[in-house]
């Protein structure tokens, strides 16, 4: 039974659970997990035409210390058409039916609440497997990769749940816990017993300690790259910076020495041109005017002989 649905506001009618003239508690949700399936055995030698497996086909309880006969009255098992009797009914734990066969094939399985329960009568089907899911196509003969002492397990793991059920058949669930020890064996057959699965929250709980343990692992590996990403990136940063600075001193001395030097030549080539140009026509002016003053100061009538 899930106990948190049967806790122990819901153990007892009081005040917080209404109930219906008929007795059903209301705002109330009872589960009844259930397991089901069949285990076979390859018969080896033993076996023949016919009867190559012996297999048991069951309903139990998840929870070995749960009593199934306080919520079930009887379960019956539809076999295939060609067994003696196919319709088997069983009235009380353990709820099993076991035979000889060759072949697989569907069964179902109608499981009769106790009359206190007032419920409609569960139907499950199964199919009963013989061989494993990966036997070779190639051989026919089972002996070439099966043993007698490794079954076929083909089980499942179900919930039933009752909405509102009647407070009676509600507190039979609830005592189905409060055996030390069951009144009737798990299996009649201790092989099967062997194989029987076990459920419980600590097989969920190391899977899931085993999923955080990845996922951190996981985070840690990723956050230890985007660090290594990261020094890179700055390491690209600062060679980038150094290179740029480089050519930016180099372009900026290149320009210096080239345009000193041009302007430099090309200022006292000026100042010569311009300094020579002027100077001489100063000179002619000064000579031609030396002539006029010369020329003047003469007697009429009197040349002067120039060389």
């Amino acid at each position: 039974i899930d106990q948190h649905h049967l806790s122990n506001k819901h153990q007892t009618i009081n005040d917080n659970i209404m109930t219906t003239s008929a007795s059903r508690l209301t705002n109330t949700t009872t589960c009844l997990p259930l397991a089901y399936g069949s285990i076979a055995f390859y018969l080896g030698k033993k076996a023949d035409e016919y009867h190559t497996h012996r297999w048991t086909l069951y309903v139990r309880s998840p929870d070995q210390n749960f009593d199934l006969s306080k919520a079930i009255s009887k379960v019956v098992f539809q076999l295939h058409p060609s067994f003696p009797q196919p319709t088997r009914e069983l009235c009380e734990p353990p709820f099993e039916v076991t035979e000889t066969g060759w072949g697989e094939f569907e069964a179902s399985i109608r499981i009769v609440w106790r009359e206190v329960a007032d419920e409609r009568s569960t139907i499950l089907t199964h199919g009963i497997r013989l061989y494993p899911n990966k036997a070779p196509a190639t051989s026919a003969d089972p002996s070439a990769y099966m043993n007698t002492t490794v079954p076929v397990v083909a089980e499942k793991y179900d919930e039933v749940v009752f909405t509102n059920p009647q407070a009676q058949f509600h507190q039979s669930l609830v005592d189905g816990h409060k055996q030390k020890t069951l009144p009737y064996p798990l299996s009649n057959e201790q092989s099967v017993l062997e194989h029987f699965r076990t459920y419980g929250d600590e097989e969920n709980v190391q899977a899931m300690l085993a999923a955080k343990n990845f996922l951190e692992g996981e985070l840690r590996n990723v956050k230890d790259r985007l660090l290594r990403v990261d020094a890179e990136l700055e390491e690209v940063k600062h060679s980038l910076a150094v290179t740029k600075d480089t050519m930016a001193a180099a372009a900026a001395g290149g320009g210096v020495a080239v345009g000193g030097g041009t302007a430099g030549g090309g200022g006292a080539s000026g100042g010569n041109t311009a300094k020579g140009g002027t100077g001489g026509g100063k000179a002619r002016s000064k000579s031609k005017k030396k002539a006029t003053v010369a020329s003047e100061s003469l007697p009429a009538g009197k040349k002067t002989k120039t060389g």
